[in-house]
């Protein structure tokens, strides 16, 4: 009983951590992540951080691989079920403005920016998130061909949908406000037919 006490101590622990880096990561950047303050912040040693992430490349996958599962989920909700394309696409667009609402870029908008931080399995880690939610887009765009005003094939669409939402975060947190998303979303409707 003792031994599942502390299993599931070290989870919390441990889940605790990952929320307050990626908290810190997606405002201030992986470069200025540190364990110590990343310890204090929660209330334990830095020697505690070390053990469950031996190196800041260890707590980076983690991260990027928690994001990635939560993103995939989100988007997942947003464009399931039945709906219009324009309703799915507000659901997406969505997920994106509740991460500037907190004043955060996206984990892994923020790590790209951060690229030469990362080694090469976290890079690959990077990667496969981005491509995996180009494809999501661009099978959602595909199953709603007939709803779009637009002649661009469905996978570039979403690949400039994607780089839009990012850059548009980028630029509206330099900035102090919403208007770049609010652009984006306009801009991303234009595609479909009027008619819908």
């Amino acid at each position: 009983m003792e031994e599942k006490r502390s299993t599931r101590g070290g989870q919390a622990r441990r889940d605790r951590l990952e929320q307050a880096a990626q908290d810190a990561v997606q405002q201030s950047g992986l470069r200025n992540l540190s364990f110590r303050t990343l310890a204090d912040d929660i209330g334990i040693k830095s020697s505690s951080v070390h053990y469950h992430f031996p190196e800041k490349a260890d707590l980076a996958s983690a991260l990027i691989k928690r994001y990635s599962h939560d993103f995939e989920q989100a988007v997942a909700e947003a464009i399931a079920g039945r709906g219009s394309l324009r309703k799915k696409l507000t659901a997406f667009i969505g997920i994106f403005d509740a991460v500037a609402k907190d004043d955060r870029m996206c984990l892994c908008g923020m790590m790209a920016a951060e690229v030469d931080q990362l080694n090469e399995a976290n890079r690959a880690l990077l990667k496969a998130y981005f491509n995996d939610t180009e494809r999501a887009l661009a099978t959602l765009l595909t199953s709603h061909r007939e709803e779009l005003a637009s002649d661009l094939p469905p996978k570039i669409l979403a690949a400039l949908l994607l780089a839009g939402l990012e850059g548009a975060l980028l630029l509206d947190r330099a900035t102090g406000g919403r208007e770049r998303l609010r652009a984006h979303r306009t801009q991303a409707l234009s595609w479909l037919a009027s008619t819908r």
